[in-house]
């Protein structure tokens, strides 16, 4: 348990008025207590939760069954409390009662985080609580990341940048995107949590896809482009980074297509500064790439806030008028598609600063070329 972070979230709940607040969100379990879950990207019913957290201003409490119990009371600050499994609504309604009082008061929950057969027979075995949605609660608190999160978050990076050195000189004409994004795969479980997505590996033509899935058949030729998307996670927080590789010297349209991404990608970094809106980052690349007549080309937003998990706020998207702080992280990564063609896309992840931003990125932006 960070004592900052909770905190933060304690005066929060001050703020709306909340006597305690319901975790359920895994990722939100995590940043409040530490606990990670196994299955940390789902909603996870009643009937089989792995953990829930009660925060209270006074303490902080992990509700889990016999499977992890033993390990709870290893995060500093929290006291673990027992749930019987098969759990149930009626069976956390009734441990909710117990740590908070019978009396009403006004508890905070999760929207997002609670299957709604849950959460109906939720508010009914308790109904004496107000129960207020609280999800934009924790998701304020963890737009700004804290020292100790920034320093994880650089770690994740760090490990993000080796491991794509490392593909650089693995890479070979003839695998297939699939062998590739297994080797990325591989040496982030070595080196890291794991993946914080299955990595995107895309040759020549099928770099067209913003996200993609790696084909299992298709061979990298001499003379294409590479398009490698892929993170880290450290300490639960990820990475992510995008970098292309040519298979040979790139061609002239290959290179002026990098340039120009390139190119948007540096002056919206040159344009961080806190006061600036999400949405203002996002016009930086857009407009560049309008004067270059290939706007319709860049088909998805500049960037997203990266913390526990790979895509959180802020966003920079068009008419997203978040304004940029100090402490918030996200990505800037401008690309450009072309069906039949491929696509280029270049992406750094930063951190907002008092003054503007910390790249934390430190992998080249050069265009590898590599000699086939």
């Amino acid at each position: 348990m960070d004592a900052q972070r909770i905190g933060r979230v304690r005066n929060a709940m001050k703020a709306a008025g909340l006597r305690a607040m319901l975790v359920s969100n895994p990722k939100n379990v995590r940043y409040v207590t530490g606990a990670r879950a196994m299955m940390f990207d789902m909603v996870q019913p009643f009937n089989d939760v792995e953990y829930l957290a009660l925060v209270q201003p006074d303490r902080l409490d992990i509700l889990c069954d016999g499977r992890y119990f033993a390990g709870a009371k290893s995060y500093q600050g929290t006291t673990p409390q027992l749930i019987e499994t098969p759990s149930s609504a009626a069976v956390i309604g009734k441990k909710v009662k117990e740590l908070v009082g019978e009396s009403k008061c006004t508890v905070g929950f999760e929207q997002e985080g609670l299957i709604h057969r849950d959460a109906v027979e939720l508010f009914k075995a308790v109904p004496e609580y107000e129960w207020i949605p609280a999800d934009d609660l924790l998701a304020r608190q963890r737009v700004i990341k804290t020292a100790a999160e920034c320093e994880l978050i650089r770690q994740a990076q760090a490990i993000t940048c080796e491991a794509f050195n490392h593909i650089a000189d693995y890479i070979q004409v003839g695998m297939t995107e699939a062998q590739v994004a297994a080797e990325i795969d591989d040496y982030l479980r070595e080196h890291s949590e794991g993946n914080s997505f299955h990595p995107i590996v895309a040759f020549g033509a099928t770099g067209a896809n913003a996200h993609y899935t790696a084909s299992a058949t298709r061979k990298l030729e001499k003379g294409q482009l590479a398009l490698l998307d892929f993170g880290s996670i450290y300490g639960g927080y990820c990475g992510d980074l995008t970098r292309m590789i040519c298979m040979g010297k790139a061609d002239a349209r290959q290179r002026e297509v990098y340039d120009l991404v390139l190119h948007a990608q540096m002056a919206c970094l040159a344009a961080i500064k806190p006061g600036v809106t999400t949405g203002s980052l996002d016009a930086v690349c857009r407009d560049y790439f309008k004067s270059k007549n290939c706007a319709e080309h860049f088909i998805h937003g500049t960037g997203h806030g990266v913390g526990l998990a790979i895509h959180e706020d802020p966003r920079l998207k068009q008419k997203f008028e978040t304004v940029v702080e100090p402490g918030m992280v996200f990505t800037v990564e401008p690309g450009l598609y072309y069906e039949g063609w491929g696509g280029v896309r270049i992406e750094d992840m930063v951190i907002a600063t008092e003054t503007g931003h910390e790249n934390i990125t430190k992998a080249s932006k050069e265009l590898v070329e590599l000699p086939v």
